[in-house]
């Protein structure tokens, strides 16, 4: 087949635009451009897999064509495409995004698993739990869902994650919930059984290294943990204790090469059985420790 350009007059079939917007997108190095191709042609044809195999040598209109080059232009500028779809999946889960609000990653559903065994294991009646530095509210938000009697409170610095996040609730339907604005424990004033974060973790000279979805899209307030990384896990830790209840979990997603240290921090503040959790992918991803 000959070369499709993604502009033109001339009628296209819907599997040669999606050839080529993979065009367009592996020109611009884009990482999973074929993936992303025919990801935003099933967002803006709304229609799922099965249905584009069996349409896809039906002409595509003029208008709907449009909407697709104009996505596949933002995408070859490398928009994440969770910024140009306003979706993410998560636990199963579609989050709302915003573009100065961290995308939710797979790699932190580690996080919410080990909370829902831990939750599990302590059979409470009404547990009450703390996601700070929510985001999008992915993670507490998940957590409330998979478990009865929970309330969780959610809190952020950000304004734009705090609107995010209780757009979110609403969304998912998601009943007891708080969500506050806060400077880590600033504006929280209660204990609670278990506290869950995923805070700025990259070291400040890493960023402007990072892929350009990353470093150019995403908030750097949400990425940034300082010259080595764990400025907000010192801050966190130092105040926990007084923020859990006795033998009340707090649980952290780390960085790459992070463990050792954020377990230490935990240690010196008299936290018992600590330990972390590997991913599916074999890295250090969650610390857990338990208020002695």
């Amino acid at each position: 087949m000959m070369p499709v350009n993604v502009k033109g007059n001339r009628r296209m079939t819907q599997y040669q635009l999606v050839t080529a917007g993979k065009e367009k997108l592996n020109e611009h190095n884009v990482p999973d451009a074929d993936i992303d191709a025919e990801l935003l042609w099933l967002f803006v044809s709304k229609q799922d897999k099965m249905a584009y195999i069996m349409n896809r040598q039906e002409d595509v209109t003029e208008t709907i064509r449009s909407s697709y080059e104009a996505l596949i232009d933002k995408r070859s500028k490398r928009i994440p495409l969770q910024y140009i779809t306003g979706i993410q999946c998560f636990m199963g889960y579609d989050f709302e995004t915003a573009p100065d609000v961290l995308i939710p990653r797979f790699d932190t559903e580690v996080l919410v698993e080990q909370a829902n065994r831990l939750i599990q294991d302590i059979h409470s009646d009404k547990m009450s739990v703390l996601d700070m530095c929510c985001g999008s509210g992915c993670i507490g938000l998940s957590v409330a869902l998979m478990n009865q009697d929970i309330h969780i409170d959610l809190c952020d610095i950000s304004d734009s994650a705090i609107a995010l996040t209780t757009k979110n609730a609403k969304r998912l339907e998601v009943s007891d919930y708080t969500v506050i604005k806060s400077d880590l424990f600033d504006k929280i004033d209660k204990r609670y059984d278990m506290i869950l974060s995923n805070p700025p973790y990259i070291e400040s000279k890493v960023i402007d290294g990072l892929m350009p979805e990353v470093r150019d899209y995403e908030p750097r307030l949400a990425l940034d943990g300082d010259a080595d990384g764990l400025k907000f896990y010192r801050a966190i830790i130092e105040n926990a204790e007084s923020y859990l209840n006795e033998k009340g979990y707090i649980l952290f997603e780390i960085g790459n090469h992070q463990a050792h240290d954020v377990q230490q921090l935990l240690v010196d503040k008299h936290f018992e059985d600590v330990r972390v959790v590997k991913d599916l992918a074999g890295n250090d991803r969650v610390v857990i420790g338990r208020k002695a």
